[in-house]
């Protein structure tokens, strides 16, 4: 196999992880060991190794899904952000409203002091809002100076968010707000944000801000926190205080400050010598500080900042600032400049207020420069390969330290290693545990912020900067709109069944959100542990938790509180309906589910995974908190191919599950990456139709392996199958291989069972080979009487295979075997009746003739002879005669007094039991079955006071054992209970005990559709036996 290398890369060095960037597409990977081997290879020989074909066919296969997962060249040549943005949109607008300050700070950029005076008025503050909300402008940042000075401050914070959409930020020393606290109150806090100055802890805040300001800020913080308005702290790092980073981390956690920012000392001047800190040593003190801040939950905003480039979509650049293209800042003079940092700066300045704010930002010169400069003109970062995904330097530093916008950035270094420490971080959260090549992580498979690119271009923002909304937000905002209005674009298409629903209110029915219906898909069984991620209104929920039944647990769990109240309101009517409550939500995220590790039987998630802004993570959670042996049945949006990144980061589509959809082929890889097995894909349909790209609603599986095993046949259409331990199974072969139970229903290969058989495929077996049974003379049927020769059925109506319905009244019928009239408690969907003599016809010749012949002494192990015989249907009354003949059978093979006579009258009484005596009568004829046996061996009659007592205390152990499950029939399971029962009784009540120690492997759970799995005695996923725990409580 010979294959292409698909780009040009550079392989970073010195990076605790194999970080593999290519610069101009831009994108990034992290492969696994194996991957890494192979990539190095590549570039030593531009193709694949040679001896590949000496690989397995499992190395081989991912071998090339590997490669085909690597980043394709972006072929269209750049030329610089000029070439392809437009001035649509001034997003936000600095205004230093003043010079004037209460403090005189020796590092202030500005000088402001109590002696500077120079201040916009309030009519000029109007007209600048007047002139750039038409703009689009949205946010406003307020500084000085002291902004709280101006003497019309909170005429100007009113103007400011006068419309419902603007965001308003202050940069502030923090030390008037208590003057203004009961105001600020009164404006919309959500829109509101503090940056409050702090040069450290008290010593050498105070020695930059005089003496006592940082205990009376103190007090500034504490107010704040029992107001709730938003703060974060901003620190300038020095060489004086660079130590106490992590420090002002501490500090805002002891007041409930949720952000943190850190600004890099601008080198100009005497700072460039005196005060500016190496970039590694900054980098050191962050880590730290990083270190500090995830416990408290505290957001660094320049490590925020970078991980939106980092984990942005394959594809897009980021090209310097947004200075000039959507930001500009206006000074206490009316001049206007790119940046608030550059205000004074006469070489930087653009423009005046009176000459237009629109005009100055479109046709000024030296905004027109600026736009045209790039990271393509920047000799710095040409040998960058995280050129286009930091962005270039900051113009700012760049300008102060070089006297231009580009660069001069003394800090790119910082931002490098950063951005290394990032992707090192989150490769960090996926093993590396596979011999073959994989991927542990790439650029896309996060994406923590939607970028407001366009085009496949971005920008990054002002060095002061503040913490930005992210996608959680942004879909959280468009899906709580959807709880309160029906969204028809995300509605469910799926429509279910009424006998699925009935039992939940309306008003919960209508709010399903989705793209399929994992739910039904996911073969749920009585008793399991089922989680919902992203439950929404708990439709999914509550029918789950109809199927699993009272012994069953849900949990809902979902970020939003709008959509949890109107689950949790609907909780208690559906818990009315069921006569039971099993469901409960919880709150919580996909990428940190609020449940105990090995919780679930189940995990379904519909059309939600797509909205996870860390899905690698979501999948290490999902693969967490299944039990081994556990499945997640997932539906979701996917695609074929990569689709633009401005259908990627287009807010709207994101909300609709569309711009999270992830490739199918690296949704498949990174499922595998996270140690999932037995990976599947269930069904697959046509979504969407976006900018030419098509989505589609795909259902899939994936198991969290355990050490079941099982004999597997694969029975074609290919030549052979790869099993995910690498081994081959060809067509027709055998091969015991691990096999989940979550898997045994899956067609694709056949599971079968000691003798051979299929076992998870409803199959009737037509074979004509069996030994031929002598069967009794039938009795002649009535003039008239149509016999039908039609084969019977194994499951459901003998005579069509359909489900049967019980009737609430017994009512006469026509049998469709016989023709006789007979009282019938049972009919199928289409209407046939068979009576019980025609249901039990063949089967009685059957146990009549093996339980004569037989040899055998364990009852269980001959029940799974009688059982696996053509003429034993799933269920019926054929197990009323079959248990009292097993019994005595064996019996009588180990040594007891039983004759042929005995063993025929046992089972002609067992015959007469007739069948739905479990639900009809109170009784059962698997626990009246065995006390005929009983009565056989010990010769009964109504006047043996002792024995007769013996019958009916086995009798009665068994069916108050039977009555602790709350669950439809199943003869096996109630046959092997008495047969337990039974024989533990043995011991004391017969001559000679009965032997039980056959194996309980069920072969009939994927074709029994009552089956409980997990809920049943006899049942544990993947075990072929299962001690009688359960027996020595109830037995």
């Amino acid at each position: 196999m010979s294959t292409t290398f698909p780009d040009t890369f550079t392989r970073l060095s010195g990076a605790e992880v194999p970080i593999y960037v290519f610069p101009d597409s831009p994108h990034w990977c992290v492969p696994n060991t194996a991957g890494d081997r192979l990539l190095q290879e590549l570039a030593a020989t531009k193709s694949a190794p040679h001896g590949n074909e000496t690989k397995g066919p499992l190395e081989q296969l991912r071998t090339k899904q590997f490669l085909s997962l690597m980043p394709r060249s972006n072929s269209a040549p750049y030329s610089g952000r000029g070439e392809i943005l437009s001035l649509n949109r001034l997003a936000e607008c600095w205004i230093h409203l003043t010079d004037h300050c209460n403090l005189s700070c020796r590092h202030c950029l500005f000088s402001c002091s109590p002696k500077t005076r120079q201040s916009l008025n309030f009519e000029e503050i109007e007209a600048l809002y007047r002139a750039t909300e038409p703009l689009g402008t949205e946010t406003y940042y307020i500084t000085g100076g002291e902004p709280l000075l101006h003497p019309d401050f909170q005429r100007i914070c009113r103007l400011l968010l006068s419309k419902e959409n603007t965001r308003l930020a202050i940069l502030t020393n923090g030390l008037l707000i208590p003057k203004h606290l009961d105001f600020l109150t009164t404006l919309p806090t959500d829109r509101l944000h503090f940056q409050i100055s702090v040069d450290g802890l008290e010593e050498n805040h105070d020695a930059m801000r005089g003496q006592g300001v940082f205990s009376t800020l103190l007090t500034v913080f504490d107010m704040l926190s029992q107001a709730g308005l938003n703060t974060s702290l901003a620190m300038a790092v020095h060489k004086g205080n660079v130590h106490q980073m992590a420090d002002i981390v501490t500090l805002a956690g002891r007041f409930g400050i949720a952000d943190v920012h850190y600004l890099w000392l601008f080198a100009a001047g005497k700072a460039r010598d005196t005060a500016h800190v190496p970039p590694e040593q900054l980098f050191s003190n962050l880590m730290e500080a990083e270190k500090a801040a995830a416990p408290l939950g505290i957001t660094i905003d320049n490590l925020k900042s970078m991980e939106a480039r980092v984990f942005s979509s394959p594809g897009i650049r980021h090209d310097l600032g947004n200075a000039g293209w959507e930001s500009l800042a206006v000074g206490p003079d009316g001049h206007i400049y790119p940046t608030p940092a550059l205000i004074g700066n006469k070489p930087a300045c653009c423009g005046h207020m009176r000459d237009g704010i629109e005009k100055v930002w479109r046709h000024s010169k030296a905004l027109s420069h600026l736009r045209g400069l790039s990271v393509v003109n920047d000799e710095t970062c040409r040998t960058s390969p995280f050129r286009y995904i930091v962005g270039g330097g900051d113009i700012d530093h760049s300008y102060y330290a070089g006297q231009h916008y580009i660069g001069h950035d003394p800090y790119m270094e910082l931002y490098e290693a950063i951005a290394v420490h990032l992707i090192e971080k989150a490769a960090g959260t996926v093993a590396d545990a596979h011999g073959v090549p994989g991927m542990r992580i790439q650029m896309g498979d996060r994406l923590t912020e939607c970028s407001h690119a366009e085009g496949d271009v971005a920008l990054t923002h002002s060095n002061c900067v503040l913490s930005l909304a992210g996608t959680r937000g942004t879909v959280g905002a468009f899906y709580a709109d959807a709880a309160d209005a029906p969204n028809t674009d995300i509605t469910n298409p799926v429509c279910y069944e009424e006998e699925l629903i009935h039992h939940i209110p309306e008003s919960a029915r209508v709010r399903s959100y989705g793209c399929g219906s994992p739910v039904q898909d996911a073969d749920l069984n009585q008793g399991e542990t089922l989680v919902d991620l992203g439950s929404g209104a708990g439709v999914e929920c509550f029918i789950a938790a109809k199927i699993t039944g009272a012994a069953g647990s849900v949990y809902g769990i979902d970020m939003l509180d709008d959509m949890l109240s109107r689950a949790r309101n609907a909780t208690d009517e559906v818990g009315r309906r069921l006569g039971y409550r099993n469901v409960e939500f919880k709150k919580g995220y996909l990428e940190s589910i609020p449940l105990d590790r090995e919780t679930a039987d189940v995990v379904i998630s519909n059309c939600v995974v797509n909205l996870s802004e860390d899905k690698p993570k979501t999948f290490a959670e999902i693969f967490r908190i299944l039990k081994p042996g556990g499945r997640a049945v997932i539906s979701d949006v996917t695609t074929d191919a990569p689709f633009p990144a401005s259908i990627q980061n287009d807010p709207t589509l994101r909300g609709e599950c569309i711009g999270g959809a992830m490739v199918q082929s690296r949704l498949m890889a990174m499922l595998e990456a996270t140690g999932f097995t037995n990976i599947r894909i269930i069904k697959r349909f046509f979504y969407r139709e976006v900018q030419g790209h098509t989505f589609y609603s795909l259902t899939y599986q994936a198991v969290k392996p355990d050490e079941t095993r099982a004999q597997v046949l694969y029975p074609g259409p290919f030549a052979g199958v790869i099993t995910d331990q690498g081994e081959v199974i060809p067509r027709g072969g055998i091969l015991e291989a691990p096999w989940p139970e979550a898997t045994h229903s899956d067609p694709s290969a056949f599971v079968m069972d000691n003798d051979g058989n299929i076992t998870n495929q409803d199959a009737e077996n037509s074979c004509a080979c069996y030994q031929p049974v002598e069967k009794e003379q039938k009795p002649a049927q009535p003039a008239g009487a149509t016999i039908l020769s039609t084969g019977k059925k194994a499951s459901g109506c003998m005579r069509c295979g359909k489900p049967l319905t019980y009737l609430d009244m017994e009512q006469e019928e026509t049998c469709s075997f016989c023709g006789e009239s007979a009282m019938a408690n049972a009919l199928c969907e289409n209407g046939h009746f068979v009576c019980d003599l025609c249901h039990s016809e063949d089967a009685l010749s059957v146990v009549k003739h093996l339980c004569l012949t037989t040899r055998e002494t364990d009852i269980i192990t001959l029940f799974d002879k009688i059982k696996k015989h053509p003429a034993v249907p799933l269920h019926g009354p054929e197990h009323h005669f079959i248990v009292p003949g097993v019994i005595t059978a064996a019996y009588r093979n180990a040594g007891g007094a039983v004759g042929d006579e005995e063993i025929l009258s046992a089972i002609r009484r067992g015959a007469d039991i007739p069948g739905g005596t479990c639900a009809f009568w109170g009784g059962c004829g698997a626990a009246l079955g065995t006390g005929i046996a009983f009565g056989i061996i010990l010769k009964s009659t109504p006047v043996k006071a002792t024995e007769r007592q013996i019958i009916q205390k086995v009798t009665g152990r068994i069916i108050t054992a039977l009555g602790e499950l709350e669950a439809a029939r199943c003869c096996r399971r109630e046959t092997l209970t008495a047969f337990k029962i039974a024989s533990g009784l043995s011991a004391d009540l017969l001559p000679i005990p009965l032997q039980a120690n056959g194996t309980t492997h069920c072969f009939q759970f994927n074709i029994n559709k009552e089956c409980i799995r997990s809920g049943c005695p006899w049942y544990v996923a993947g075990k072929s036996d299962i001690k009688g725990e359960w027996l020595k409580v109830k037995g």
